[in-house]
């Protein structure tokens, strides 16, 4: 058996036997943990997002019952009210955000409302009113989705010719697109968008995008469901890499763009494009606070006490396998910060 087998057995025997829960009582986890996720959809459907982000509506259903009996869920409003007053929060309570705004997050909703729980939904705004395609999604879709064998990417000087062979060669090829194009500017991003588009899109594909995303008209039953609305950015820009105007816009528009829509304010930011490169600075940063929002969430892993910045807030990091995230919530908590 290998280690990684080994080791999710023993924290599955854990959690079954009732070890977590006694640690939570005599120990109770006086952080907050932000718990991020992303996509809810089965395996055998998911054409638009990296396997290791989504979790299928059984797993999603199975957290969401785990967390609601056993942990007190809180919303984001009143972590960062009790942040900014100097208030601790009641011990072992977690939030629930979603990145993006995947049509899928919908059912997500649903399903926190059936527990009667709440959670906050990071929104990219753009694609939501179909004024852009979810850069992210796109990419995706059409290299899993097409029929042809081949495309070619010609931009400044990166030109490199891919195979689609197999599964194996498809995401070989989306996952050192997405890292190029996080690593850039938007005038690259938005080239290599049409240089795909060109080569191996179509009709079809293009309205089966667009249609990975939220409707304004479910994004607003979701505020009706008592969900928090946030933003993600207009088109999931990476900012550092953004000019500088680009970025402030990116920041300011989408907070615009929601609040007219939804008719109420918008308190929260998260940082769009983590991974092996900066996705926020000191500058992203005061664009965010200087655009009014409340906080803004970002990708590393860890949880929130009085002394988190909240403008630099971390989340935990969300597998489908519970006893995972549980572990982390319970044995591994101080190593976790």
């Amino acid at each position: 058996m290998s280690q990684n087998k080994t080791s999710l057995l023993l924290k599955k025997i854990f959690s079954r036997s009732g070890i977590y829960s006694i640690i939570r009582r005599i120990n109770p986890n006086p952080y907050i943990a932000i718990l991020r996720y992303h996509a809810v959809v089965n395996e055998q459907e998911n054409y638009y997002t990296a396997p290791g982000i989504a979790l299928s509506p059984i797993q999603f259903e199975k957290h969401v019952n785990y967390f609601s009996q056993n942990y007190s869920i809180v919303t984001l409003n009143e972590v960062v009210d009790k942040l900014i007053k100097g208030e601790n929060v009641q011990k072992n309570s977690i939030v629930f955000t979603f990145d993006d705004g995947y049509a899928d997050n919908f059912l997500a909703a649903q399903l926190l409302e059936k527990y009667n729980k709440t959670g906050t939904f990071y929104i990219t705004a753009e694609p939501i009113g179909r004024e852009s395609k979810f850069w992210v999604a796109e990419l995706t879709y059409l290299i899993l989705k097409t029929t042809k064998e081949k495309f070619n990417i010609l931009v400044n000087e990166y030109e490199k010719e891919f195979f689609l062979s197999g599964r194996d060669s498809r995401w070989k090829a989306i996952r050192e697109l997405i890292r190029f194009i996080k690593s850039n500017n938007k005038v690259l991003r938005e080239e290599i968008r049409k240089q795909l588009s060109d080569q191996i899109g179509n009709s079809t594909l293009t309205k089966e995008i667009e249609n990975l995303m939220l409707t304004w008209e479910q994004v607003n039953k979701m505020k009706d469901m008592g969900m928090t609305i946030a933003s993600h950015t207009l088109t999931h820009q990476n900012l550092p890499n953004a000019d500088p105007k680009d970025a402030s816009i990116e920041i300011y528009r989408s907070k615009q763009i929601l609040a007219d829509k939804l008719e109420q304010e918008i308190r929260h930011f998260s940082y769009p494009n983590s991974g092996p490169y900066e996705y926020f600075n000191e500058q992203i940063r005061e664009f965010v606070i200087n655009a009014g929002y409340d906080s803004s969430s970002t990708s590393l892993n860890g949880f929130v006490d009085l002394k988190s910045d909240r403008f630099a807030l971390p989340r935990v990091r969300t597998v489908p396998n519970l006893e995972e995230i549980v572990h982390a919530l319970e044995w591994e908590r101080v190593l976790g910060r």
